[in-house]
């Protein structure tokens, strides 16, 4: 690589700027800067700061200049945008502060005067708050929120609109906000506690209404199945899928084998607090076809063996044609088209209960914990085993009574789909097959609930074509 090439990587990576060291340092002479500069490939900026000219215009270039002016004796930048400016890069306010706010080292020192639109704050600051950009680095959402509260000059209102902002895009858990008001109350900064639970309330409200409208949207797809004839536990979900003009369930291998083994079956048709009369069901009913018949359950009870055995947790259920006619009069089923694509700002919905309670006569039947669901504004893709892993926290939403409710276990969620929202619809972007079995991180009020993807659907339903041809 020649040194121009060298010298567009490095600037390419800070929006197009470089300094004179790092020019000196793809072997570009000193001496002759000048050159490149009245030649009009390069401009001078600030001391020591250059930028290529023809490179593409960019946002908020501003962030990257400042950041390399505050670079130390060894070249490396020592500022950490920070209190106002954070808040407009996270785009947490609409505050506009009149100089731009930068932490630096404690022990930061320049031989010049500082300029004046900067703002400087003397702190250091742990890597764990710290966030790297294209060309420089901010404090997270959450440290940014400590530093503008202890700093005090920030209006409450501003304040209340950060907070919530960082709850409504899933930027910190409630657990982590709640973290937030317990310190302010314990340093005397009491209103503004007060407003931080204010603003976790509204956006409980605000999240309970997303989820109801995004369940309206993925229940009709959706199916619990209880199994025996004594209410309890045992209870797992499916997903109807239409695929080549088959219709069917989809659910986790495991659910379909406690479906075979079961005495009866019931399929709630109905995420609510109604009972309902839902007849008991043969196993016999139901046809089973797994994705791998060689599936070990065992390889579910630890994060580790799930990714590193690849389990394949996936069977399809075809039910007879009665009770196919049944599901459709009163239920949907959904489509398989192409394989989904991921966004970072994705809102995702699954849909499930805990165990079942029967009449005393066994004539009707409802959940016993649920209907529930979670709105996982973070998710983790892990592309080379299709895994999706979702924190969902132990405060889940409860679709029956519109609030939190803290849930013990997730076991009733295996099987269901993990659902895409958009305004219009939901996409089908996974099945659940587990959730972590080292519980609740209790720092955070999180457990994981893993999920095969899209891709890892698509070729179970493909393996499973021919088979599923025989059934008319």
């Amino acid at each position: 690589m020649n040194k121009k090439d060298k010298l567009f990587e490095i600037a390419d990576r800070q929006q197009g700027y470089f300094t004179s060291q790092q020019a000196e340092e793809c072997g570009f002479s000193r001496s002759n800067f000048y050159l490149k500069i009245r030649s009009g490939e390069w401009a001078k900026e600030l001391r020591g700061i250059y930028k290529l000219v023809n490179y593409p215009v960019t946002d908020r270039s501003e962030l990257v200049l400042w950041m390399l002016w505050s670079r130390g004796r060894k070249g490396l930048p020592q500022g950490i945008w920070s209190h106002e400016t954070a808040l407009d890069i996270h785009e947490l306010s609409d505050v506009m502060p009149s100089k731009m706010h930068m932490s630096v080292p404690e022990g930061f020192r320049r031989g010049v005067a500082f300029p004046k639109n900067l703002h400087l704050h003397f702190v250091d600051i742990p890597k764990s708050d710290v966030e790297e950009r294209q060309g420089y680095r901010v404090t997270t959402p959450l440290r940014t929120l400590i530093d503008i509260i202890q700093e005090g000059k920030i209006a409450n209102q501003h304040i209340a609109l950060a907070i919530k902002e960082v709850l409504k895009r899933g930027l910190a858990t409630t657990q982590e906000v709640q973290k937030i008001s317990e310190w302010a109350k314990s340093i005397g900064k009491i209103e503004i506690s007060e407003i931080i639970a204010k603003s976790i309330d509204d956006i409980w409200k605000k999240a309970n209404s997303l989820l109801a409208d995004f369940g309206r949207m993925a229940e009709p797809y959706t199916v619990g199945l209880a199994f025996g004839d004594e209410g309890g536990p045992p209870f797992g979900t499916a997903v109807l899928i239409e695929h080549k003009s088959k219709f069917f369930l989809l659910t986790a291998c495991h659910v379909a084998r406690a479906l075979k083994k079961a005495k009866a079956v019931r399929l709630i048709l109905r995420f609510d607090e109604f009972r309902r009369a839902y007849p008991s069901r043969m196993p016999e009913e139901f046809k089973l076809m797994e994705w791998d018949l060689t599936f070990d359950e065992n390889t579910l009870n630890s994060q580790e063996r799930i990714f590193s055995k690849h389990p394949k947790d996936l069977a399809i259920i075809y039910p007879t044609q009665r009770i196919i006619a049944i599901l459709k009069e009163f239920k949907s089923f959904y489509k398989i088209s192409d394989q989904p694509d991921f966004s970072t700002r994705d809102a995702f919905i699954s849909l499930g209960g805990i165990g079942f309670e029967l009449s005393a006569d066994h004539t009707t039947c409802h959940l016993n914990i649920g209907p529930w669901g979670f709105v996982a504004a973070d998710h983790k893709e892990f592309t080379e085993v299709d895994y999706i892993v979702c924190p969902v926290s132990n405060n889940t939403h409860e679709i029956r009574s519109f609030g939190k409710k803290p849930i013990p276990t997730f076991e009733g969620l295996s099987g269901g789909g993990l659902w895409k929202c958009t305004d219009k619809k939901v996409i089908l972007m996974g099945i659940a097959i587990a959730q972590d079995p080292k519980g609740y991180d209790k720092e955070l009020g999180l457990r994981n609930v893993y999920f095969h993807g899209p891709k890892s659907i698509h070729i179970a339903l493909a393996t499973l074509d021919e088979e599923l041809g025989h059934y008319e």
